[in-house]
C-alpha cells in the first residue's frame, strides 16, 4: 500500500474510533436503570395452592415482598374469590384471575408507602385484600406486599389503586366445592 493509502486508511480508522459517543459517560448522561435480581421473580399465577384456592397443581408461589429495585412492572394480575354462576352445582365459588393494564404509577407508590410500627396490644378484624401480582411485560412478576397500619390493619391505598386500572382480561378458575 502506498504512504498516502496507509494515511487515508488510518484517518478513517481513528475517525470511526472517535465517533463512538459525543458525550462522556462521566458529564450529562443518564445512568442505566439497575437491572432486578430475576431470582426474585417468578411465573405469575393465581393457580399456586398457597394463594386461597388449593387446586392440587403442586405450585408454591413465593411469599409477598417489598418492590425491588429496577423491576418495572407493566401490568397487574389480581386472585380473589367469587361466584361463577353456577351455584347447584359442583363449582359454586370461583377463583377470579383478573388482568390489569395502565398507567402504574399510583398502583407502585401506594405499595411502596412503609407500614407503621406494629403494636403488640391490639389486632384487627378484617377481610383479606385480594392476592396481587406485579408483573413485568415476559409474565414474571412478584407479589408486594401491601403496607399495615399499627395494629395490622391493611392500607388500602394499594388495593384501591390497583382496582381503578381497567380489566383487560377476566379468567374464573372453578374450584371443587371441597378445596374451599
Amino acid at each position: 500500500m502506498r504512504p498516502s493509502g496507509m494515511f487515508v486508511g488510518a484517518s478513517a480508522l481513528l475517525l470511526l474510533v472517535g465517533c463512538g459517543s459525543a458525550e462522556s459517560p462521566m458529564r450529562g448522561s443518564t445512568p442505566a436503570p439497575p437491572t432486578v435480581d430475576l431470582s426474585m421473580l417468578e411465573p405469575a399465577t393465581c393457580l399456586a395452592d398457597n394463594l386461597g384456592a388449593s387446586l392440587g397443581t403442586g405450585v408454591i408461589a413465593s411469599e409477598p415482598k417489598s418492590i425491588p429495585d429496577g423491576f418495572t412492572p407493566t401490568h397487574v394480575i389480581t386472585c380473589d374469590f367469587g361466584t361463577n354462576g353456577d351455584r347447584d352445582g359442583d363449582h359454586p365459588v370461583g377463583w377470579v384471575e383478573q388482568h390489569r393494564r395502565g398507567d402504574l404509577s399510583a398502583v407502585l407508590s401506594a405499595f411502596r408507602v412503609p407500614s407503621d410500627p406494629r403494636d403488640p396490644s391490639c389486632m384487627t378484624d378484617q377481610l383479606v385484600p385480594p392476592t396481587v401480582w406485579l408483573v413485568d411485560d415476559r409474565g414474571y412478576g412478584m407479589r408486594p406486599l401491601v403496607p399495615q397500619g399499627t395494629c395490622g390493619q391493611y392500607k388500602w391505598d394499594a388495593i384501591e389503586a390497583v382496582n381503578t386500572l381497567p380489566v383487560t382480561e377476566k379468567i374464573v378458575h372453578q374450584v371443587p366445592v371441597g378445596a374451599r
